[in-house]
């Protein structure tokens, strides 16, 4: 049978190999540094290194994909986690900023009230406002349970003149601006002491009307209210004198006023608690 002498072979090839390795490592252990074994150890290195170096370089792409696409569920699962973290801060800082800006307006509406002791007021906040040009209308929180009453004058937290109560309920009223066309507050210039009318004309600049047509009026004078009527109370800034417009003799001068308020911006303003009129001729057409 041919297979056995070669199977025998085999056997004696191997222990002659097993003998030889035992041998190769017996002396590469016991020679010194600069022993043959070290020196073909060292040959074979410079050899294999290069092109173990080059074989690394161009696999290690290779194997940065596998390792990435073994970790891919783990890294997606921690950009999530990290796009949620990230969400939730910008909302933490958002609702930060908010408060801090609702803290300063705060601020702002008790300061007034401190230099305005002699002035009840009720502070409030518009929830809803006219669609007509110029938010003619607005309304606020604040009804005849915080002692609102109609016609009392609502200004800003700077002091500044919005309009007065037309309509309450008793958790909110309706607050008509001073730029309505049917709306008119006793004023007065600040330098001069004329005294006058303020109209609304349903735009942003309203109308002064002063008492005498020869009144002493020039462009960037201060308009505040007179006190007047009773609706209001004196010296809330209004907004200043931006345009005259002479006219022929005869006919009244046309003299605008640009209001300090911007009514697009509001959201909170204070309400000042006074008795209502008992004149009915100052209070508005029915």
């Amino acid at each position: 049978m041919p297979s056995a002498p070669r199977a025998n072979r085999s056997r004696v090839v191997l222990i002659v190999l097993v003998i030889v390795c035992v041998a190769v490592v017996t002396l590469y252990v016991r020679e010194s540094d600069q022993g043959p074994l070290h020196k073909i150890q060292d040959v074979f290195l410079d050899i294999v290194s290069p092109i173990s170096s080059g074989f690394a370089k161009l696999l290690r792409p290779i194997k940065d994909g596998f390792i990435n696409l073994f970790h891919l569920p783990t890294l997606s699962r921690e950009n999530a986690e990290l796009r949620r973290e990230v969400a939730d801060l910008k909302r933490k800082q958002a609702g930060a900023q908010e408060l801090e800006a609702e803290v300063e307006e705060l601020k702002e509406l008790l300061n007034w009230s401190g230099e305005n002791p002699e002035m009840e007021n009720v502070g409030a906040d518009i929830i809803g406002q006219s669609p007509d040009n110029w938010q003619r209308l607005m309304i606020v929180n604040a009804g005849s349970s915080s002692g609102v009453k109609k016609y009392m004058s609502v200004v800003t937290r700077e002091g500044l003149l919005v309009g007065r109560i037309i309509s309450v309920g008793s958790r909110s009223s309706v607050v008509q601006l001073i730029t309505d066309s049917r709306s008119g507050v006793g004023a007065r210039n600040q330098r001069s002491r004329e005294t006058g009318v303020v109209e609304g004309r349903n735009k942003r600049v309203t109308r002064f009307v002063p008492m005498s047509d020869e009144a002493d009026m020039k462009v960037g004078d201060i308009v505040e209210t007179s006190g007047l009527g009773g609706t209001c109370p004196p010296d809330i800034p209004m907004g200043t004198i931006s345009k005259i417009e002479k006219r022929e003799k005869g006919f009244t001068r046309m003299i605008e006023v640009e209001p300090y308020v911007e009514f697009s911006k509001l959201d909170k303003v204070l309400v000042i608690i006074m008795p209502e009129p008992e004149s009915v001729i100052l209070k508005e057409a029915q």
